[in-house]
């Protein structure tokens, strides 16, 4: 995701109600084609090199197209996360600095090539070597690799692309997204990811609101990567369009993006996948053992036009059932209408787990819930159940 100071947007239609991200288009394909090949040039070199000779070229060839240096220097971002540094070195750097210094201490008078023979005999090596090993993990002195797959002009842009729209959303304050398909798939992304967010209906289909990195007090960097790393899975889905108020450079910016626009489309939605809260908490319950069991699927909650997705269902034996919902990031102000929702749908058999550890604003969490840090307690879950359900046998 790009940095804010390498955000850019233009206005989206005549009105200016909104605006779209500033994309690349194929028209950047031959600069960033250009730009590719020069950080490729660097494959083997040392970070120092690359960082103080590729960001003056990329703009230079950015320039000769017309293209700004903001856009220029987006590009170099993706980049280098696409050509990783490594340490390359014959000898771990931390055992050649422990011998090497042993060795050094050994001079009354400081000899520093003496030291470097030692410590290459100790360490069956030259003293060039374990001159080059003494500092090879420092993050100037890594080397350049190249990508595991050969990278296109194409997938550059593309990438960049799906990099300013989540460095849009790091800056944003809520955001829409109006689901035409897959809807649960996308609800249950947003869970593990934690995300505060609401469904709801419209004429569209569902509308997600969640909140954004800016509208919450603590955990704000936490939470805005975990917003960023939740719009891949919206980009799984089709027709999909996705408003987003931001706050850009001190000004309001409403954001607009749609299903047609040239993102890249890293991910696809899985049939299934639980957080580590979830794995340990089902494991908790096989061994626990006893009448109550763990179900994945649980059905929808409709309360009025909003829709709640459950995480789980507990099931007794007699056939008693009590839903699971557990709450990542959160604040008292949506716990109060997500549990006032259950209430106005008749929905007493729910069972809230909230994670103490990740709240986003002071304030007492409201209503009956069941708070936990880090792990629910099996125990206590299923004691809450039983009170919930009432005794075995009875109705469910």
């Amino acid at each position: 995701m790009l940095p804010a100071a390498l955000l850019s947007t233009t206005t989206g239609d005549a009105a200016r109600t909104f605006a779209v991200p500033r994309y690349l288009t194929a028209r950047d394909e031959p600069w960033v084609r250009a730009a590719l090949d020069e950080f490729d040039a660097f494959v083997g070199r040392t970070v120092a090199e690359r960082d103080a000779a590729l960001p003056g070229r990329v703009r230079a060839i950015a320039r000769e197209h017309g293209v700004s240096p903001r856009a220029a220097d987006g590009v170099a971002h993706v980049l280098r996360r696409r050509f990783k540094a490594v340490v390359q070195s014959p000898i771990p750097p931390a055992e050649a600095r422990r011998v090497a210094f042993e060795e050094s201490g050994r001079d009354e008078v400081f000899d520093r090539d003496a030291a470097l023979g030692r410590a290459a005999a100790r360490l069956a090596a030259t003293p060039e070597d374990v001159e080059r090993a003494l500092f090879a993990d420092r993050p100037a002195a890594r080397r350049v690799t190249p990508p595991a797959a050969a990278q296109t002009a194409i997938e550059i842009v593309e990438a960049y692309n799906l990099a300013l729209v989540q460095g849009l959303l790091l800056a944003s304050v809520e955001v829409t997204v109006d689901l035409r398909e897959h809807v649960r798939a996308v609800v249950r992304f947003a869970k593990l990811a934690g995300l505060v967010c609401t469904c709801s209906f419209v004429a569209r289909g569902t509308r997600l609101c969640v909140s954004g990195p800016l509208s919450i007090l603590r955990h704000t960097t936490k939470y805005g990567f975990a917003l960023a790393s939740f719009f891949p899975a919206v980009l799984s889905t089709v027709g999909f369009e996705l408003t987003a108020r931001c706050v850009l450079e001190g000004e309001p910016v409403v954001v607009r993006v749609i299903a047609a626009d040239r993102l890249a489309r890293t991910h696809a939605l899985p049939r299934d996948a639980d957080s580590a809260v979830e794995r340990a908490l089902a494991r908790d319950l096989r061994r626990l053992g006893g009448p109550w069991t763990l179900a994945r699927e649980a059905s929808a909650v409709r309360a009025g036009d909003k829709i709640i997705f459950p995480d789980f269902t507990l099931q007794r034996g007699d056939g008693a059932s009590v839903l699971v919902e557990i709450v990542g990031f959160y604040t008292p102000e949506y716990l109060r209408s997500k549990i006032e929702a259950l209430r106005a749908a008749g929905q007493d058999r729910m069972i809230v787990c909230v994670d103490e550890s990740l709240a986003c604003s002071e304030g007492d969490v409201p209503g009956r819930v069941m708070r936990f840090k880090r792990r629910v307690d099996a125990r206590a879950l299923v004691a809450a159940a039983e009170e919930i359900a009432g005794p075995s046998g009875g109705a469910p």
